[in-house]
Parts: C-alpha cells; sequence; structure tokens
C-alpha cells in the first residue's frame, strides 16, 4: 500500500505455494497409479483344502516401494469360498496377446516370445533349477510376466514360485513355500 514492494512479495510468494501444491497432487496421484499397476496376485493350492494367496510387485528402478513376494493370505478352502476352487495344475498357456508362451518341459521352464501374425516362435530360453522341478505355470491378463511352481526334489529344500518377466525371459522374484505347492492360477 505504501509503495515498499510488500504486496508483490506476498504474489510471489502466494504464486510458489500454489505451484508447490499442484506439484505434490501431480506426485502423489502419479505414485497413488504406479503402485496399483505393479503388483499381481497369484493363488497356489498348497494342500488337500488350502491355498496360499501371494502378491508378487516387480522392483522399479529408482522406486523406493517394496518388491519381491509376499505371502498375504492362506485360505482354507473347505470353509473360505471367496477366491473358487483350488488352482489346477496347467503345464503349458500362451499369452492373452498371443506374444509368447510358457511351458512346463521335463521338469524345466521353456519360454518362447512368438510373432503375432501366426505365432512362430522368434526367441527362447530355458529356466532350470537344479534343485527343483517345474510342475505348473500361469501367465498374467496384461502378458507381462509368468508365473511358475517349481515343486522341491528333496524334502529338506522348500518349493518355490517365480516370477518371470516375459519381455526378458528372466526370473524377477520368488515366493518359497514349507508345504508343496499344487497348481497355480492368476488371482481375481
Amino acid at each position: 500500500m505504501d509503495g515498499g514492494g510488500k504486496a508483490a512479495e506476498l504474489e510471489v510468494h502466494v504464486s510458489g505455494l500454489r505451484r508447490g501444491a499442484a506439484t505434490f497432487l501431480a506426485l502423489v496421484v502419479m505414485a497413488s497409479g504406479a503402485g496399483a499397476q505393479g503388483r499381481y496376485r497369484v493363488l497356489v493350492g498348497t494342500g488337500e483344502t488350502q491355498m496360499t494367496l501371494v502378491e508378487f510387485s516387480p522392483c522399479i528402478p529408482a522406486e523406493t516401494s517394496a518388491c519381491g513376494a509376499f505371502v498375504t493370505r492362506v485360505i482354507d478352502t473347505s470353509t473360505d469360498t471367496t477366491y473358487g476352487a483350488k488352482p489346477s495344475i496347467l503345464t503349458e498357456q500362451v499369452a492373452p496377446d498371443s506374444s509368447g508362451s510358457i511351458a512346463v518341459q521335463d521338469g524345466k521352464v521353456r519360454i518362447q516370445t512368438l510373432v503375432r501374425t501366426g505365432g512362430v516362435p522368434v526367441a527362447g530360453k530355458t529356466i532350470t533349477d537344479p534343485k527343483r522341478t517345474a510342475t505348473a505355470v500361469a501367465i498374467s491378463p496384461d502378458s507381462r510376466y509368468a508365473f511358475a511352481v517349481f515343486e522341491a526334489n528333496d524334502p529338506d529344500e522348500k518349493s518355490l514360485v517365480r516370477m518371470i518377466d516375459l519381455t526378458t525371459r528372466s526370473p524377477i522374484a520368488s515366493a518359497f513355500f514349507l508345504m508343496r505347492p499344487v497348481g497355480i492360477a492368476i488371482a481375481p
């Protein structure tokens, strides 16, 4: 009011606050969207009347969120039908977008990248585990990841489920099981 420039200073300060609030809001929206799309849930049969819900979260470079595999729930299928019947044992699957396939062959996991026109294999890789035998597979609905059950050959070893990146054809996370896993399916 007196021409000392205090009003101009206040306007600059308020604009800076608005810009900071807008940036913060944008970061919150981006972070909430990124976390939600990076999680995959699978059901693994782990007994006569039991299955385990496992959440896999791929590691994203430069992001500090938790990544890996986490058991989130053990389900007694005799009393809880929320997730339906126990997962079946599928030994071969083609990605929903037909970009690749995964199969159990002689206790190993064979991954094929396919040319979309005609499904011709162009690249492949075999994933083996000297202590375990592959028994079942499943592919995520977005065709980005596959999940494979590896049953322990020795009763003293743990069985596991591996998350496999179908682009690089490499395992990226594992969940270990004391009980023998039987069947796998993508959770609803």
